[in-house]
């Protein structure tokens, strides 16, 4: 039972240069690979009070975190066995997962263990920073395992948390960089100088005045899928799997894509893409930016605890939250009559989690899909694709002195006893800027 004082909603105000979306349709570059296997997730490490973003680690299917061994010097060899394998169980591959890219498996106990760029990964059965560090998992920050209780540790931090990084086998040449771009949904092709997305182009532009080719210099030779076309110029120019590489002179920030809504045959130059479940979309709203969607085009909401915020949150990368305040949070942040407000986004059956994508249990027989830990909703009085009625808005919610209400979901205060202070929840549209 919840008692609920007060509801309020503030809009962000946005300029709305049309009512028409792009759909995202982020068409890559062939042959490109996911980023990660089903059942493998990627989690997001914010710095505690800043909420900085710091580092990308793995996590298996609920994103328990994985690790990794420095004593595993011999590839496909796994060198942590008999007790050892007790505190540190092998991570284990599902009987039809098959191998690509960086991911590749190693036979072990009648099965195979997952290993990602050569290097084997494994659970921690002991008190893992990461899970104990607070409400905040201040244990997080830091990819080595901070424990001194495992017979194990060594001050060398021979184990540390998985931490995803495709740059490490993914060779460019001088002048491009490869950065996540969450609003083409991977990793893809920057400038390095201004970080803003590099684009690929079957043929020349029809505006030219409007794109930038990536040059290269007059030494640079071709490096991995990197190639060089001579322009008619002279010129010479970086082409990405046999296509050429631009900018767009409308970008204004590194996670702009908005030359996806000039040139109908441009898609961002992806080396990496995430997966995304068919239920959903990124559209791009002139005047507003990419946002998460439905496939119907309806906006998608997560909820959190609220937090104290001074200013910035409605800019693009201004409101965040950490992966174990999300998980603090999870499906029992809505339930019964919420539910008529704020609908789940339910999981088919054999849903399976990859990337920032999980399946989370609603308790009443559902699955719900949830984005980097958090659970997705639409709500009730958006009536048209592109509406965002709601977002920025408010639920406070007060305890009572008999201690009937459950606080802990929405962090208030769960340890007096009492159960008397107020609390409350924030619904926010599913941010994709970090």
């Amino acid at each position: 039972m919840r008692v609920h004082a007060f509801t309020g909603y503030l809009n962000s105000t946005v300029f709305v240069l049309s009512l028409v979306a792009a759909s995202s349709a982020f068409a890559a570059p062939p042959a490109t690979p996911q980023t990660v296997p089903p059942g493998i997730t990627l989690i997001d490490v914010l710095k505690e009070g800043s909420n900085q973003f710091l580092w990308r680690r793995l996590g298996d299917d609920t994103g328990r975190p994985l690790y990794t061994f420095n004593k595993d010097a011999e590839a496909g060899r796994s060198a942590c066995v008999e007790e050892c394998a007790k505190e540190f169980p092998p991570f284990m591959a599902a009987s039809k997962a098959t191998a690509s890219g960086d991911w590749s498996l190693i036979a072990r106990d009648g099965g195979k263990q997952w290993a990602y760029q050569g290097q084997p990964l494994y659970y921690y059965t002991g008190k893992d920073p990461a899970q104990a560090g607070g409400a905040r998992g201040r244990g997080d920050n830091d990819p080595a395992l901070l424990d001194p209780g495992s017979k194990f540790f060594s001050p060398k931090s021979d184990w540390k948390r998985a931490a995803f990084t495709p740059g490490v086998t993914t060779p460019t040449p001088s002048g491009l960089d490869l950065q996540s771009i969450a609003t083409a949904n991977g990793y893809g092709m920057v400038d390095a100088t201004t970080k803003r997305v590099t684009y690929v182009l079957k043929n020349p532009p029809k505006n030219p005045a409007q794109w930038t080719p990536s040059y290269a210099p007059a030494m640079a030779v071709p490096i991995g899928d990197f190639t060089i076309m001579v322009r008619e110029d002279g010129t010479r120019q970086w082409a990405y799997k046999g296509q050429r590489l631009y900018g767009y002179t409308g970008d204004y920030s590194s996670s702009d894509t908005n030359g996806l809504l000039v040139e109908k045959e441009a898609a961002v130059a992806l080396a990496y893409k995430h997966f995304m479940p068919a239920a959903f979309d990124i559209n791009i709203y002139p005047g507003r930016g990419p946002i998460l969607v439905t496939k119907e085009g309806m906006s998608v909401y997560t909820e959190s605890r609220q937090q104290l915020q001074y200013g910035g949150r409605e800019t693009r990368d201004g409101y965040r939250f950490t992966y174990v305040d999300a998980k603090a949070v999870g499906t029992r942040g809505c339930v019964d009559e919420c539910t008529k407000t704020w609908k789940p986004v339910l999981a088919p059956a054999g849903a399976q989690p990859s990337g920032f994508w999980e399946v989370q249990d609603r308790g009443d027989g559902n699955k719900q899909w949830a984005y980097k830990g958090s659970p997705l909703y639409t709500f009730s009085g958006d009536r048209k694709p592109g509406d965002i009625d709601g977002n920025n808005r408010h639920v406070i919610v007060f305890g009572d002195k008999n201690g009937l209400v459950d606080l802990s979901v929405t962090g208030g205060d769960v340890l007096s006893g009492k159960n008397s202070t107020g609390s409350g929840l924030y619904w926010h549209l599913a941010g994709l800027f970090y």
